[in-house]
Formats: structure tokens, sequence, C-alpha cells
């Protein structure tokens, strides 16, 4: 079996050619990895561009954060990834902390406990703040889908430098 070569090699030619054999799905994804890097030069990191960010309308400190489930965020077991998960829980417990400190933080510890199986069309994450400190604070969130069945928690820290 032939291996095809790093796409860290390939030349912006090699690259076309290879994305003009790519069905409408791979290619929709390569144009989303596209733009979120090209908006990752301008302060947002990567990840953050494959989601949704709202605010609760009844509690404006309590941010919502909304992931399409799509194929490729998929397990072998055909349900979403624990980890794609973790980071929607670490994502929305993040935001929950910064809207409080009014700047950025970074996450120093977090809990994931997984109840159900995601699946669905949408896994939507609330996430609030349990503690404010002077540096650390701590923050919950679930994670629900579109029909609201609980499908996990979690809770975490979070290191705001001054």
């Amino acid at each position: 079996m032939n291996r095809p070569a790093p796409v860290e090699t390939l030349d912006r030619a090699a690259l076309l050619a290879e994305l003009s054999e790519a069905d409408d799905e791979a290619l929709r994804l390569a144009v989303q990895a596209a733009r979120a890097v090209q908006q990752t030069r301008h302060g947002f990191y990567f990840l953050h561009h494959f989601f949704e960010e709202g605010r609760d309308l009844s509690d404006p400190r309590r941010p919502v954060v909304t992931l399409p489930v799509t194929p490729w965020l998929m397990n072998p077991g055909g349900m979403v990834h624990g980890g794609v998960t973790a980071f929607l829980c670490d994502n929305a417990m993040g935001m929950a902390s910064a809207l409080e400190k009014g700047r950025p933080g970074v996450t120093l510890e977090m809990s994931v406990r997984y109840h159900k199986p995601g699946r669905g069309e949408r896994l939507i994450a609330t996430g609030e703040l349990v503690h404010a400190g002077s540096l650390l604070n701590s923050a919950r969130c679930e994670v629900r889908d579109e029909h609201g069945t609980l499908i996990a928690s979690a809770s975490g820290t979070f290191y705001h430098r001054r």
C-alpha cells in the first residue's frame, strides 16, 4: 500500500490536485478548517471555529456553546468522541470564568462525567461560575442534546493572570 506524502510536504498545486478528488463533505470540512486557520491569525484559536457561542437569555453570565454533531466527531461506537465532549465542557466553563474576570484564563484542572452517548443533531453545553477568587475561578457545566437529554457534566478550575 502506497502512503500519501505528508501534507506538510505538498506545494499548492499538489494540495489543490488532492482536493479536486475529495467529495463534497470533505471539501466542506477543508474549507471550514482553512477559514479557522485564517481567523486564528486574528486572535481566536483554531478549534473555536467549529462551534457556536451564545448566552442563556435568562442569565447572560451563563455561556451556551453549541456543537453541531457531524460524522467526523464520532468514535467507532457511533457516538460523539469523549474528548470532543470534554472540549465542549472546557470551552463553556472557560467562557463562564472569563466573563466574570473580564479576561481570558487557562484551565488548571477539569473533571468530566459521561451520562449518555452523545448523538443527535447538536450538543449544547451551558457553563456556570461556581466560585470567583482573585486568581482562580471554579465553574461547572452540563452538556445536553437537542432533546434536553443530559449527556455529560463537568467541573473545572481556571486561572486568570492579573
